[in-house]
């Protein structure tokens, strides 16, 4: 079996001196990817315009971004970063808009979204292509859910800022992010897991026509922003997520920032829990419970 990647080289920006990795991620997941022999399917992207991005963001704000006027995610004013996020945003989107036609799970190699509220960015966040791809894929279905799963270790307090400014999308898109109730690695993890399963039962009544999971890979318990699961428990949050949904799924990165970021395929502990999270994804597709 085979996943559908929607990937660019252009979602990726080498050198950006951050903490984070994920201006690079995608070209580095893509790599690991294919060093471990996992068969997937890179699918077109379309890059997203400032038009996709004045849907959910205020329209000064993502012309300064791109001016360099404006400190982007990164907190810098590095013109390429814009110029990724359409990118990278274009990725979501089209993965979105793909998913009811797919047989499985479709991944979106991205990060950088859920932190971007309305009129400002940060935590390594531009643009929140999360609800860039809801909005579009609203407008081409209007009466269409959309559910946004957000298993990053972090609150999606940018995602939940957009939809108190846009209360029509409100209506119709239902965020719900773990990192709002689970903060610190002494957390119990049993109430993670009855979380999960009131949280995938709210989706579910929801009736969404397409959720988009944020599998984040800052969730391990080893990770130095976050932490709370091993890394079985993180195999069995991703399992859980694909086979309790009954909507079509896009996932896609998030966060994660263990390890020796220069390192690629197995040798990077964030790179081998997102294979994990690829595997278990090719395992719903397959039938296998």
């Amino acid at each position: 079996m085979s996943i559908s990647v929607f990937y660019d080289p252009r979602q990726s920006v080498s050198g950006i001196n951050s903490f984070s990795p994920s201006a690079g991620k995608p070209a580095k997941f893509m790599e690991a990817l294919q060093s471990q022999a996992i068969c997937h399917d890179i699918m077109p992207v379309t890059p997203a315009t400032r038009k996709d991005l004045y849907l959910v963001h205020d329209r000064q704000y993502v012309d300064e971004i791109f001016a360099g006027v404006q400190n982007n995610g990164f907190e810098n004013n590095d013109p390429r970063v814009p110029e990724a996020c359409l990118w990278t945003v274009g990725s979501m989107v089209s993965a979105v808009a793909y998913a009811p036609r797919a047989t499985g799970p479709v991944c979106s190699p991205t990060s950088g979204f859920h932190h971007a509220g309305h009129r400002w960015g940060g935590g390594y966040c531009t643009f929140n292509g999360l609800m860039v791809a809801a909005a579009k894929f609203i407008l081409a279905n209007p009466l269409a859910k959309v559910g946004i799963l957000d298993l990053d270790w972090h609150y999606g307090d940018g995602t939940d800022n957009i939809l108190k400014n846009r209360p029509a999308l409100a209506k119709q898109v239902l965020n719900l992010s773990s990192g709002k109730y689970f903060f610190d690695s002494n957390d119990d993890v049993s109430q993670f897991w009855a979380w999960l399963q009131g949280a995938i039962l709210e989706l579910n009544r929801f009736d969404c026509d397409v959720v988009i999971y944020q599998a984040g890979a800052d969730m391990h318990i080893k990770d130095p922003l976050g932490g709370l699961l091993n890394e079985a428990e993180m195999a069995r949050r991703d399992r859980i997520v694909f086979r309790e949904i009954n909507a079509s799924l896009v996932f896609n990165l998030a966060g994660g920032y263990r390890g020796d970021k220069s390192s690629d395929g197995l040798g990077n502990p964030v790179l081998r829990t997102h294979l994990n999270t690829v595997l278990e994804a090719i395992a719903k597709k397959g039938g296998l419970k």
